[in-house]
């Protein structure tokens, strides 16, 4: 399954099509800002707002080590070096993923914060109590076993470390529509309802501190996304999730924000400590 998951986001010639992009954009490919690759690198729901709105309410100093779980091109982790001063370190399953993140950051000179490593979060090569908090971030609901991964975060957290949840979960109703950025197809989208998802973190040793329905925030997101889009004409954006997940990018406004509608998926926030 993990293959599938894999393929899913491996998009050929990704830096190049990275590249051409921000040269449409009129960006020096070299030398990057990282709120030039915002439109790339950020396509969770809410983009950076919503992860700089997560990650605030817990007190992130400079000698902070922290892991982006799920950390894909890195945009999460590179938001953080900088805005924090902190270390970051990123894991995600898609060598293409890690290697194009590697390359932006060393363009956004943060290649000294922050360290990438392609591999699985059921497995992580790191010891225990290694970070001061992990960032799980639209990434749960891509993993079949969340029990086995939530355990990996648990063992490789600091004993009084942070787990900042930012997860679409399952909502009243079925019948996903798709595709949607997790999954092009039914069998690679494995969302659990946030009671079961609490009831797994509590059952390993997580103690809840915080927990916010975000729902319609995520909702409002992404109904803004779909009026924008019906107001563009396909190909005329320079940047944008086409660049990593091509064609299927464009169903993106009109499937999440009719998932958000019918009460298909959830989002939730929660920040969960380790005794």
């Amino acid at each position: 399954m993990e293959t599938r998951v894999r393929d899913h986001y491996h998009e050929q010639n990704l830096i190049k099509n990275i590249d051409a992009g921000l040269k449409s954009a009129g960006k020096n490919t070299e030398t990057l800002h990282i709120k030039d690759l915002a439109l790339v690198d950020q396509l969770h729901t809410g983009g950076v707002q919503a992860t700089l709105g997560l990650v605030e309410k817990i007190a992130i100093t400079p000698d902070f080590h922290i892991l982006d779980a799920g950390c894909g091109l890195g945009g999460s982790s590179r938001l953080l070096a900088h805005t924090f001063g902190c270390r970051v370190s990123g894991i995600d399953l898609s060598p293409s993923f890690i290697e194009t993140a590697q390359i932006l950051t060393q363009r956004t000179g943060l290649f000294h914060k922050v360290k990438f490593q392609a591999g699985s979060i059921l497995d992580m090569p790191w010891d225990n109590d290694t970070f001061f908090a992990v960032l799980c971030q639209h990434i749960l609901m891509n993993i079949e076993n969340k029990p086995a991964a939530l355990k990996e975060i648990f063992r490789v957290l600091k004993p009084g470390g942070t787990l900042m949840l930012h997860e679409i979960v399952l909502g009243e109703n079925t019948g996903l529509a798709l595709p949607v950025p997790w999954a092009d197809a039914a069998d690679i989208s494995f969302l659990a309802s946030w009671e079961t998802l609490a009831a797994w973190c509590s059952d390993i040793g997580f103690v809840l501190d915080e927990m916010t329905d975000a729902t319609k925030t995520g909702c409002r997101y992404w109904q803004k996304v779909r009026a924008f889009a019906e107001k563009t004409v396909p190909g005329t954006r320079p940047l944008g999730p086409h660049l990593v997940f091509g064609e299927n990018a464009l169903s993106f406004p009109f499937t999440m924000s009719e998932n958000f509608e019918n009460n298909r998926i959830r989002l939730v926030e929660a920040f969960l400590k380790k005794p």
